[in-house]
């Protein structure tokens, strides 16, 4: 006999025992099938991956049937292997075309339940859907009232006995939102309790909103929470999860997954770099189901942006995501300015002298995987180089995203670089700093607002400075939220309400990392400027959704000012942007994303770049210049 249970306690993991006399072939046959997913035991026992184990239940009847052998399942695991067959019987029967409940009787059952707001159309189309499935996917744009679904959905649930709490999974800068929905849905709100670890959650708590950075650092308190009451479990900007196991915010989401007795994911950029994005999320929708989810082909990462592997993915996943597009929001419309300039004589030498430092370094056509590590911070030099040369010697600062972190640029004093970087102190501006202050001005003399979106904190700290006349505000991820600061010092939010409401600080100066999701700032501020971008298209998306959402008056054109160096590291992130948002917009069935998402290309320039990915594409532009020099 074999005997398979489930445990939970720490991570999950089923562990496989063989029991006199069990069939050796039987047991080979188990093991080999398992391999990719064992991490530890011995000749007779086996400890796997709860993910492998669900996806190889053809496997088990292999044994029974063909080799004759028993097996048995502990109890904990046949919940697990009946949650599954129930969840994949509910997916049939909508793939079969049952009816969802009708708009009209969701509102009447909301009102019963408590639930005041009033849902606009769009969004209760969207709650029968994602009512229907046994686990939802709400993929619309970024303003379309995903939070206000969601806790929609919960209470639906909860009054039907399905559920009866609600963990949030949600970056920092999103918590004020949900906390501002939770007041202003319910007529009487549940009382949110954040996770701040280090101490028990509360066993009475109805709603508790907590970080990814939470669940990885204290994931057996937050599980014993989950597994306490049958639980909801919502990720929020679920976009975060992408790498899956091999992140670490992604391993113990998905080891969560387990214990939810319902689990659904919000994000308007579900899949920012291509189709194999999904399949994180998909693995914390339907642990053990993916592939019977998603084609063989979304598994190619290298591949993931190819039109067929594209429309093949989009075809699989549509009936399990609701999104509304911006075309049903009714919003005004946008309008780009992409402003081109020559760097200045010494930023030129600076850049060209930074690009003939690494061009022996790599093998131009196909760069090794141990270059990549290099090849990255070669990416946050040319960068600097393109937008301010002076962030070169300073590395990057102890706020900066960690994906980011960098060291000052190696200089022995002696070598032309360090002689160039020297004179563009004293006589040269960056020519996006200069732009910059020219549109403040104008924006002042206007009374308007706008806000200046660096990747990095010492370009932000700087434009501080010499914006000062302006009163800038600043959000970047030294800036601490509410929850997380200590008492008097300045808070993000408190930043925001400035920006917002105080009519001598006419600019916000932010980068996407800590202020790109969860922040509304449209009714205050139309213009957005682009000192520098990187490849993260999720990025660039979610950080125009802070100004060009729903509740746009129609009179209000939103404005979006990239600014780019010529012949430089920016025009090649600019193209690998298109074509990323491109992509997402065919794995999304959204045609209306790229026209609102991106600025017309310039005549002749082709929709697909021809680099294959992000760092090919560096590699390509240094080889490009190489040629030209």
């Amino acid at each position: 006999m074999i005997v398979a249970e489930l445990y939970q306690q720490g991570r999950p993991l089923v562990v496989v025992t063989r029991q006199a006399p069990a069939v050796v072939g039987a047991w080979a046959r188990l093991q080999a099938a398992m391999s990719r997913g064992i991490v530890g035991g011995s000749p007779d026992r086996i400890e796997v991956r709860v993910d492998v184990f669900l996806a190889e239940l053809p496997t088990l009847r292999e044994v029974r049937t063909i080799f004759h052998e028993q097996l048995q399942l502990g109890p904990t695991l046949q919940r697990q292997v009946r949650s599954l067959i129930g969840d994949q019987k509910r997916r049939e029967e909508i793939a079969a075309g049952v009816r969802p409940p009708t708009a009209e009787a969701l509102a009447v059952e909301l009102a019963a339940a408590g639930f005041r707001r009033k849902l606009r159309g769009f969004q209760l189309e969207n709650l029968a859907l994602i009512q229907q499935l046994p686990h939802g996917a709400d993929f619309s744009v970024p303003g379309a009232g995903k939070t206000t679904v969601a806790l929609a959905n919960h209470t639906l649930s909860r009054a039907r006995g399905e559920v009866e709490q609600l963990l949030v999974i949600a970056p920092l800068a999103a918590f004020e939102a949900w906390r501002e929905d939770v007041a202003a849905c319910f007529e009487h709100p549940p009382v949110i309790t954040i996770h701040r670890g280090a101490r028990p959650i509360d066993g009475d708590a109805e709603v508790v909103l907590t970080n990814y950075n939470r669940v990885a650092s204290d994931y057996d308190r937050i599980r014993e929470y989950v597994g306490r009451r049958a639980t909801q479990v919502i990720l929020d900007e679920a976009h975060r999860v992408k790498r899956g196991a091999q992140g670490v915010h992604g391993r113990a989401v998905l080891d969560l997954a387990y214990a939810a007795r319902r689990r659904d994911i919000l994000t308007g950029t579900p899949a920012p770099q291509g189709a194999f994005d999904l399949i994180a999320l998909m693995r914390f929708l339907y642990p053990g189901q993916d592939r019977k989810i998603l084609p063989a082909s979304a598994y190619n990462e290298r591949a993931g942006r190819d039109d067929d592997v594209l429309g093949e993915t989009s075809t699989a996943i549509r009936r399990y995501f609701v999104r509304t597009p911006k075309s049903r929001l009714g919003l005004p419309g946008t309008t780009f300015d992409v402003v081109t300039r020559a760097m200045s004589p010494i930023q030129q030498a600076i850049y060209d002298a930074l690009l003939g430092r690494y061009r022996g370094d790599f093998e131009l056509d196909r760069p090794a995987r141990r270059q990549f590590d290099r090849l990255g911070r070669v990416v946050m030099y040319l960068l600097e180089a393109a937008t301010n040369p002076m962030l070169l010697v300073a590395g990057s600062d102890e706020a900066d995203e960690r994906g980011f972190m960098h060291p000052p640029l190696a200089l022995e004093g002696s070598e032309p670089l360090a002689e160039l970087l020297t004179r563009y102190r004293d006589y040269e501006t960056p020519w996006k700093y200069e732009h910059v202050k020219t549109m403040a001005g104008q924006a002042r003399d206007r009374g308007e607002k706008i806000i200046v979106w660096s990747t990095f904190v010492r370009n932000i700290r700087s434009l501080a400075t010499y914006l000062d006349g302006f009163q800038p505000a600043i959000v970047h991820g030294g800036v601490p939220t509410q929850d997380s600061a200590p008492a008097g010092a300045l808070t993000r939010e408190a930043e925001l309400n400035r920006f917002r409401h105080d009519p001598d600080c006419h600019v916000l100066l932010a980068n996407p990392a800590a202020c790109g999701e969860g922040v509304s700032l449209h009714h205050w501020c139309h213009h957005a400027i682009y000192l520098d971008r990187t490849f993260n298209a999720g990025h660039f998306l979610q950080s125009q959704d802070r100004i060009h959402r729903l509740g746009l008056s129609d009179d209000v054109t939103t404005r979006f000012t990239l600014l780019l160096s010529e012949k430089s590291i920016d025009e090649t992130v600019n193209a690998r942007l298109r074509e990323k948002i491109v992509a997402l917009s065919a794995l999304m069935n959204d045609s209306g994303l790229v026209r609102v998402a991106l600025p017309e290309p310039d005549e002749g320039t082709p929709e697909r770049p021809a680099v294959s990915d992000d760092m090919q594409a560096v590699v390509s532009h240094i080889k490009a210049r190489r040629r030209a020099a």
